[in-house]
């Protein structure tokens, strides 16, 4: 399974409902679960890889003895360990801001922070398919006629407040509103949430919401520690 999996990564794909389809089609129904949970294993591995850091051996150890075991087991065991890795690597990108940035740093000025922050919006939109809503609230509704709120269109859009697709939408439109504070203020984004975003579209459940509100609440420190600077 591990070389069948390593071979098609969310990242393979434009939309990660289209990596879920791949392996429902090509995985035993069996082991779907624990394939997807072990694509999003993968995903973390090769952030490690990807920053030239080795993997952390407890988490090695760990997958090697769930790799083991049988389902359901082996799936609750894997979803939890991605929640200790996902930690572990929040944590370590945060050392790392926090020992080469300052909030001096962090609201200065390189050479192009307006264009990096015009780019995430671009591939956002592009890539996330929950974040596409809003880009196209922005340009086509929001100036129309009475036109609806961003929630009142969200709500509109899933039926249910309540939906956790409903929330996460809305929290791109937060989400999408600060970036366009930092693009048209030329501020720079810390470098923390730019990875932080990234693996947004690449996360499922819960954990996908909870870190989208911490990236929304990070950012919105950040806007007011410029602010005050």
């Amino acid at each position: 399974m591990a070389d069948k999996i390593s071979l098609k990564l969310p990242t393979d794909f434009a939309d990660p409902k289209d990596w879920r389809a791949h392996i429902r089609e090509t995985v035993p129904p069996e082991e779907v679960d624990y394939t997807l949970a072990f694509g999003r294993t993968t995903l973390f591995i090769r952030f490690y890889e990807g920053r030239g850091t080795r993997f952390p051996v407890e988490f090695r150890a760990e997958l090697d003895r769930i790799g083991k075991l049988h389902d359901p087991e082996r799936t609750a065991l894997l979803e939890a360990l991605n929640g200790r890795i996902f930690a572990a690597m929040t944590q370590l990108l945060l050392a790392t801001s926090e020992t080469s940035n300052s909030v001096t740093t962090t609201c200065a000025m390189p050479t192009s922070p307006r264009e990096t922050a015009a780019n995430l919006l671009d591939y956002l939109a592009k890539k996330n398919p929950l974040f596409a809503p809003w880009t196209h609230y922005t340009k086509q509704i929001q100036q129309t006629p009475n036109a609806p709120t961003w929630e009142e269109f969200v709500e509109k859009k899933f039926h249910r407040a309540d939906d956790p697709e409903a929330e996460f939408t809305l929290l791109m439109g937060q989400l999408g509103k600060i970036l366009v504070i930092f693009r048209d203020r030329n501020l720079v984004l810390p470098p923390l949430h730019l990875e932080r975003i990234w693996f947004l579209h690449h996360l499922r459940g819960p954990e996908r919401n909870l870190h989208a509100r911490a990236v929304v609440h990070g950012l919105m420190e950040a806007l007011q520690s410029c602010a005050s600077a």
